[in-house]
């Protein structure tokens, strides 16, 4: 991935900082010492000692340096956490150089080596030792062209090789069991601020360590997923990673793995703080499948979903923007047979609080086939319980209708609750007809209610200010609306018209709330 910045800030700002950094220099100094002079006696080893009159002496330099090492000894828990996460890991780090071949339009052939980072772990099974690695550091790549570097300078080749492209997780079988092996640890217990290592190769400088912090969780990065990378719930960490690093571990301070390293976020090529890993869960559960079976069965639902917006959660009387939003429920699908609705809202899946839409994929990819799930969704403003049988992913797709029950016709735009010829898009706008009580009650309305509701508001949209989502419209210049093609066709009407007032009415806190738009 990268980002483009501008070089201009960090040259001034670095400018800038040089110059404040003399002036504190200065200001600074006079005032510690004054202090040091003025400090009571006996005020303990502690305190600051008054600097040296005159030339500096061997007596004064030693007296800095016990004060130091006194200093020093405080810290010296956390330097030796340090120093032991790294002597118990690197051990298990490898250093993967993978010679490829690239085929011109022309028929010839080019040879490139492509260099990551891998970990040596346990299989769940007696002793079997295996690499976890990226696909993408080895994807193309045959047994006996991979090279895995050992701590000891050692080279080997793996015996078998497994990929995964959904998760970009790749697992390369060892004919051995005498190296050491890593402990995996619990992404899922990971706080945001915790501090971690990543170990790896960066630039092919092998065995290297760095330090940072857990900076965020649940990161999705739309390059990736264009990639093929479906499965993303990564971890965002400050800790550099550069190229090279791929595949290698991402670790906590009791030396246990709790990512592996795979994508950053630069201009430049190089680590600016922004670096993206897999929980371990998520490539322990892709490894343990892969191993068993040779490929990686996900769990489905037979839903499209999306994440839930801010505007339509407060329509649909959601204190917090957190789930996920169904957008169509396959016919015939484990959602449809278990009673989910389209616009339903996904808060929690098998007992988990469903964060966003890339969370609640991963929940149902990794929940037991064939097993019942509890899923507890929003609709009319209150929870609803379901118990949904999870379904292998490739069978739900192979089973889905062309084209799902509701879609709606204009490219990346959100289906609607009901059939496409009953939603239209005009201004931004997608409409949706409300013509009978199920259709108002699937979007969280009085059951009462007719007329065209709006179900969706593109930012860009004109209207974006005056509508929101499930306002409802209920008559153009005074007539009563009776579809959302008419109210598309009023809204889409030729520029220089006169003006045409939609009248909406609004559910707020309950209670319906009648207003006017004016279009020009």
């Amino acid at each position: 991935m990268s980002r483009t910045t501008s070089p201009l800030v960090p040259v001034a700002m670095l400018a800038a900082g040089v110059a404040l950094g003399l002036g504190l220099d200065r200001v600074l100094t006079a005032p510690r010492a004054a202090r040091a002079v003025a400090a009571p006696a006996g005020a303990g080893d502690d305190a600051p000692s008054a600097p040296p009159r005159g030339p500096q002496g061997r007596g004064d330099e030693d007296e800095i340096y016990r004060q130091l090492a006194k200093q020093y000894d405080r810290f010296e828990p956390v330097n030796r956490t340090f120093e032991l996460v790294s002597r118990a890991v690197s051990p298990a780090v490898v250093h993967i150089v993978a010679k490829k071949a690239s085929r011109h339009n022309d028929g010839s052939l080019s040879k490139f080596d492509e260099t990551g980072s891998g970990v040596i772990v346990r299989g769940a099974p007696g002793r079997t030792l295996y690499v976890l690695t990226n696909h993408h550091v080895v994807v193309g790549a045959a047994t006996k062209d991979i090279h895995i570097r050992l701590l000891d300078g050692r080279v080997i080749h793996p015996d078998r090789i497994w990929s995964d492209t959904k998760a970009d997780i790749a697992v390369l079988k060892l004919g051995r069991d005498d190296l050491p092996a890593a402990r995996l640890g619990n992404s899922d217990d990971l706080a945001v601020g915790t501090w971690v290592l990543a170990l790896g190769s960066p630039f092919g400088l092998t065995h290297s360590v760095s330090q940072g912090i857990i900076s965020a969780r649940g990161r999705h990065e739309k390059e990736l997923e264009d990639e093929g990378v479906e499965n993303q719930d990564f971890l965002q960490t400050d800790a550099a990673i550069n190229p090279g690093n791929s595949g290698g571990p991402l670790v906590n301070l009791k030396g246990e793995v709790v990512g592996i390293n795979t994508a950053i976020a630069t201009s430049h090529n190089g680590s600016e703080g922004v670096g993206f890993s897999i929980p371990i869960n998520l490539a322990r559960w892709i490894m343990d499948q892969l191993v068993a079976r040779g490929r990686v069965s996900r769990g489905a639902m037979g839903v499209d979903l999306d994440d839930l917006r801010p505007d339509t959660a407060s329509a649909l009387g959601l204190a917090n923007p957190r789930g996920a939003q169904i957008l169509e429920v396959h016919r015939d699908s484990p959602a449809d047979r278990a009673g989910l609705h389209n616009l339903d809202v996904v808060l929690r899946f098998n007992g988990v609080e469903v964060v966003d839409l890339n969370h609640l994929i991963n929940l149902v990819s990794m929940a037991p086939i064939g097993q019942p799930a509890e899923v507890v969704i929003w609709r009319d403003r209150k929870e609803h319980v379901h118990s949904v049988v999870v379904a292998d992913r490739d069978r739900v797709l192979a089973q889905a209708p062309p084209e799902p029950m509701a879609r709606s016709p204009r490219p990346g735009s959100s289906p609607s609750a009901v059939s496409s010829t009953a939603t239209a898009h005009a201004l931004g706008l997608e409409l949706v007809t409300i013509d009978a009580a199920a259709t108002a009650r699937q979007l969280g309305l009085p059951d009462s209610w007719r007329g065209v509701a709006i179900v969706v508001v593109e930012p860009d949209s004109p209207l974006a200010g005056a509508c929101r989502p499930l306002d409802v419209i209920t008559s153009l210049n005074g007539r009563t609306v009776r579809g959302a093609d008419e109210v598309a066709r009023a809204l889409g009407r030729p520029a220089g018209q006169a003006t045409l007032e939609v009248a909406l009415q609004r559910l707020v806190a309950g209670a319906r709330q009648r207003l006017t738009v004016r279009v020009p």
